[in-house]
């Protein structure tokens, strides 16, 4: 092989191997941003039910009462979504609970920008009125929310069937296996 071959050579393979640190790094890369943005995400729900609750503290009256329900909601709906999701990701039969938490979390976004509306109204008398028109489909809501929570929590099935008497008497019968041979044991030392 002549010398501009090997050098032909050794360029296409530091071609190579760039081309491949680059392709890795750039997936690296990405895959971390992806990572940073799906956490980012549920903190800034968290802020936002964070910001709810301290409103519905600090108003009083119709508007309290308003932000407390906007809170209360997003509590439930949240908590709704996360049992949810611990279920599909414990491989636990769900059925149609993933459609009426979808529908849940639609309807609650609906409820939830009436009653940022009604907060907004001017006239306590007019906040009143919302919050018992829209009183009534956020407790239907929380009562449904609350369903779908029960309904995952009835479903689980236990891990294994253990026989926890059987268990019990098996450790109580290691247990003084040990002991007897850890007397034997320090017998046969002192000799």
């Amino acid at each position: 092989m002549d010398p501009g071959s090997v050098i032909l050579i050794v360029i296409l393979i530091l071609v190579l191997v760039v081309v491949g640190t680059v392709t890795a790094g750039g997936l690296l890369l990405y895959k971390g941003a992806r990572g940073v943005a799906r956490r980012a995400a549920p903190s800034a729900e968290t802020v936002r039910r964070g910001v709810l609750r301290v409103q519905a503290r600090a108003a009083s009256g119709s508007r309290g009462e308003l932000a407390g329900m906007r809170s209360t909601l997003a509590d439930s709906l949240s908590a709704t979504r996360r049992s949810l999701d611990i279920a599909r990701e414990s491989d636990q039969h769900t059925g149609n609970l993933a459609h009426i938490v979808q529908t849940l979390d639609e309807a609650g976004a609906i409820i939830d920008r009436q009653l940022a509306v009604a907060e907004k109204d001017p006239d306590a008398s007019i906040q009143q009125l919302y919050a018992q028109t829209l009183g009534a489909q956020v407790e239907q809501i929380l009562q449904t929310s609350t369903g779908v929570r029960q309904a995952l929590a009835t479903s689980t099935q236990p891990m294994a069937p253990v026989d926890l008497d059987e268990l019990t008497r098996a450790l109580s019968s290691e247990a003084k296996l040990l002991e007897h041979w850890a007397r034997t044991y320090a017998q046969l030392r002192k000799r």
